[in-house]
């Protein structure tokens, strides 16, 4: 990864994470864009990972996937922190500059599936994009179920002093679903995309790859959250339980299962 273009897009999160953390330390004109701040950010942040992509040996790895998941996050804030939804960037702002920092000091690891594929296979590009955009929506609707129950425990125990301008439990309930509605369609998606993908290079069977099959897990667990609530009407603190639980799957399956077993996506 080249480091200059993305330690600018870093300051420009952290003023993000400044305005939502720190108020002071932001001018007041700046704090009051700090939504159209971050739209800049993704822009740029979005703009370098085509120019990597376009213009240099590209070998999607670790740094890159990270650096995905950040664009992602930031996205995700640009369009629902506005209003009494501001209050989510407490949570998705730094998750993005966290995901986007660490990606510049992990050591390169390029997936060892990729030594089996074209470059050029234009399944590549939508598995991966398709694969972010549902890490995405997933940590959108874990940073809602967060913030759902931090509200739920407010309003039951009667301390609205904590709740103060944070959108009701309809509100999020309903991000959440939404997120999560769109976090499952992408990964479906990118799945087919995968499957695609690996039918069209690998000589080997790859459908009892312990990441695909891992997943499948993951994609499956949001398919029960998605039917408890559409079929049996669960929904609050239960879909709440549900994206957290999840989202930390993905995040296991995205830093830790690659490296602890060896499958197609391993980093090696």
């Amino acid at each position: 990864m080249e480091r200059i273009p993305y330690i600018a897009v870093l300051v420009v999160y952290a003023v993000v994470l400044l305005a939502h953390l720190l108020p002071s330390a932001v001018p007041a004109g700046l704090r009051e864009r700090v939504r159209l701040v971050a739209g800049v950010g993704a822009l740029l942040h979005l703009a370098t990972l085509a120019e990597e992509a376009v213009f240099s040996t590209w070998s999607p790895g670790l740094p890159e996937a990270l650096s995905a998941c950040s664009l992602g996050v930031m996205t995700a804030y640009f369009f629902v922190a506005h209003g009494q939804q501001r209050a989510l960037g407490i949570l998705l702002a730094p998750l993005a500059m966290v995901a986007l920092g660490t990606a510049l000091v992990v050591p390169h690891a390029t997936v060892s599936a990729l030594d089996q594929t074209d470059g050029l296979n234009v399944w590549l590009p939508i598995h991966l994009a398709l694969l972010f955009a549902g890490v995405a929506g997933f940590a959108l609707s874990s940073a809602v179920g967060v913030l759902y129950l931090y509200v739920r425990d407010a309003l039951k125990k009667k301390r609205f002093d904590r709740i103060g301008r944070l959108p009701s439990l309809e509100s999020l309930d309903r991000i959440q679903f939404r997120s999560m509605l769109f976090g499952f369609i992408a990964l479906t998606l990118g799945i087919g995309a995968g499957g695609a993908l690996a039918t069209a290079s690998f000589q080997e069977s790859w459908a009892l790859d312990p990441k695909v099959l891992y997943t499948l897990a993951v994609w499956f667990w949001y398919f029960v959250a998605l039917q408890a609530r559409l079929i049996l009407g669960r929904r609050g603190r239960w879909t709440a339980n549900f994206s957290i639980v999840g989202f930390g799957a993905m995040v296991f399956s995205l830093i830790g299962l690659n490296f602890i077993l060896a499958s197609w996506h391993s980093y090696g």
